[in-house]
Parts: structure tokens; sequence; C-alpha cells
């Protein structure tokens, strides 16, 4: 399942964002509007509505959040690494129980068939590139699968302590990532990350048979804004507010701040390398991601 997804799909993943039509046509599209009817009938209760949109807004802001697919050590003045990875956005992971905002699912509120699958797949390709002072860059695309929708994203960090074991290497990471390609919501996620971890070698040879093995932990803050792309009377209709900073108006909120947990580990042989991360965002939903790629 790992590494699966091949360059040509990420070049039309990339083609159908920039081309596609701007109306909602795919199966899996987030549509706002249809929050307005459930069941064939039209939802009175704007409060459950409105919770039920905020609760959607932060679900998508950590589908859309930069996720912990580096190791705490960076590459090098002369370093780089590009890969491709699946991600997977477990919506249904979360328990919504009998809350404010009902035992319906915001994201099958938000889908046109009232049926949303139980995860997202988002084919993602990644670079990045190391600069001097223990410091480096790097981007992410990927592509809401069976959507209209995609995520665009980069960031960059620095070492603020790396190569003195046996303490382990800790770095700062600020990164910005969009949801692209929906005419009726634009999200973007602004996060502070720190990441904490180590690098351990095996192999007789060290430099000719050496593979590396390095695990990391993850704590994030993602400050999530959200601008709904709706007429004033959908908008009152489900609740729908401008989460964004420094706007002190009716409709506005201040960005929703939630914490992250994260975690991963990455093996190096022969310049391949292999990754697996995960994370956890309370009152949110869990995601999943992994693949392969090469690093130099």
């Amino acid at each position: 399942m790992l590494g699966c997804v091949s360059t040509p799909m990420f070049i039309l993943s990339a083609m159908l964002i920039a081309t596609g039509p701007a109306h909602a046509a795919w199966p899996d599209d987030v549509s706002l509007s249809s929050m307005l009817e459930h069941d064939g009938d039209r939802v009175l209760q704007t409060g459950v509505l409105g919770d039920s949109y905020r609760q959607l807004i932060k679900e998508m802001g950590t589908m859309a959040s930069n996720k912990p697919i580096t190791p705490a050590e960076t590459l090098g003045v002369y370093g780089w690494d590009i890969g491709i990875y699946d991600q997977f956005i477990f919506i249904e992971a979360h328990d919504r129980g009998t809350n404010s905002i009902g035992s319906v699912s915001p994201w099958d509120r938000a889908h046109e068939e009232e049926e949303a699958p139980p995860y997202l797949h988002i084919p993602t390709l990644g670079v990045r590139k190391g600069l001097p002072f223990s410091t480096e860059v790097g981007m992410n695309l990927g592509w809401i699968v069976n959507t209209n929708t995609g995520i665009v994203s980069g960031w960059g960090r620095v070492a603020v302590i790396e190569g003195y074991k046996p303490v382990p290497d800790i770095s700062l990471q600020l990164g910005y990532s969009g949801y692209v390609g929906n005419d009726e919501l634009e999200l973007s996620v602004l996060d502070l990350n720190v990441t904490v971890g180590s690098t351990y070698y095996t192999g007789s040879l060290p430099g000719i048979n050496t593979a590396k093995f390095s695990p990391w932990f993850t704590y994030s803050t993602l400050r999530i804004s959200a601008h709904p792309l709706l007429d004033e009377d959908t908008a009152t209709g489900i609740g729908a507010v401008y989460y964004q900073a420094g706007t002190v108006e009716e409709g506005f909120r201040a960005p929703i701040v939630l914490p992250q947990f994260g975690g991963g580990m990455q093996i190096i042989a022969r310049n391949i390398h292999l990754r697996l991360g995960a994370t956890w965002t309370p009152a949110t939903i869990p995601t999943a991601i992994g693949g392969m790629g090469l690093t130099f």
C-alpha cells in the first residue's frame, strides 16, 4: 500500500486541481450548502448546524495540517529529500455520541449524498532541502481522492540541538498549509511544531552497508482559519462564521487553536527511505501517513 502511487498520478492530480471546474462535482467533495438538508428535510436547528460546522472545520484543519513525516535530524547544507506518501484521514474514528452536534457526522451533513466515506485518502508528494546552520525547508502537494480539492503546504525548521549523542535531536518547525479547490470554503492552518528524536546506525561497515533508524515524537499547535464562501442566507442557516485573526466583527471568530500529538519512524538504506507516521488531535480525528522516497 505504501509508496504505490506513481509520479504520473501526482502530475494528473495537480492538473485536475488546477483545471477542474469550480463547482462541487466529485463524489466526496465537502459541500457546506448541503448541511441545510438531511434525509430530504430542511434542518431548522441552527445551533446544531453551527456546532457541526465548527466541528467540521476543526477536523478539516487536522486533515490539512502538516504531518510528522520527517525526523528531528536535519539534512545538512547539501542534503535533499523527495518522497511519495499516502495520508489516511480517519474521519469516522471520532465517537460522535449524543453531543451537541447530534449523532450525525459533520462529514455526512456536508456530503451531497449524506454518506461520507470512513476515511479520506490523500496521495502526497513531499520535497525538502537542507540549508546552512541546521535549517531546512520543505513543501507538500496532495490530492484528496474522489474530490476536486487538494492540500498545498510549506514549512521551515531549525534544529536547536543536533548531533550531541546521547542527547536527542530537537527541532522547531513553522509551517502553513492550505485546503484548495472548494468553491464554498477557504481553509488554512498555521502550525508550530517541536520534534524530538534520535538516529541509530546498524551495519558493520559505516557508510557502505549502514542503515539508519530514526524514531521521533512531535507536539504541534494548530491555528485553523476558515472563510465560508456562501450567500448570507445559507451562511446564517448553518451558522457558518469566519475564523480569522485580527478581525472584531459580527460573524467573525478567532482562529481555532488545537494541540496535536504525533510520532513516526524512518529507515534509510542506500539512500532509499521508508517512513511511517501518525497523529492524534484531541476532540478531532486521527491520521496516518507512510511512504517511500530518496534521501541524499
